[in-house]
């Protein structure tokens, strides 16, 4: 299994099969007047199981942290959120599993924000992906 991509949108919903829909996608830049400032981003994370691992991740939980670290190196938010690998219909195609995560930030310094997130599901190899919020002054007016 490995971790595909992750992106940060301003929201997501997730429909009665499990289907993921991020609302603007690409937000990763927080033009904001003044400090502290409370916003919502969600993280959605891809992850792949191989044609040869498919059957065995099947019912499996993948527990997921993301952790939000400011410019000075203060953990701002920690969460944690897990899923469940389904059966795939066609074993001999990789299966997929989206996840997202809502994180509700308090933001107290401008700067790049690094969103880290860590996952694992039983006896696999930990996996590591990173993206960032730019939190900016807005230019001119």
């Amino acid at each position: 299994m490995r971790l595909e991509w992750i992106l940060l949108a301003e929201g997501a919903g997730t429909n009665a099969v499990g289907s993921v829909t991020a609302i603007s996608i690409n937000s990763n830049v927080l033009a904001t007047p003044a400090v502290p400032v409370s916003t919502k981003r969600v993280v959605v994370m891809h992850f792949v199981g191989e044609p040869g691992e498919s059957a065995e991740l099947a019912g499996q939980d993948i527990t997921v942290t993301v952790r939000v670290v400011s410019p000075s190196d203060e953990a701002i938010l920690a969460h944690s959120v897990t899923g469940k690998f389904v059966a795939p219909i066609w074993p001999e195609l990789p299966s997929g599993l989206d996840i997202a995560a809502e994180l509700p930030l308090r933001i107290t310094e401008y700067g790049v924000h690094d969103i880290i997130v860590s996952a694992q599901a039983n006896g696999t190899t930990p996996m590591e992906g990173r993206t960032r919020l730019y939190v900016m002054e807005p230019r001119g007016a």
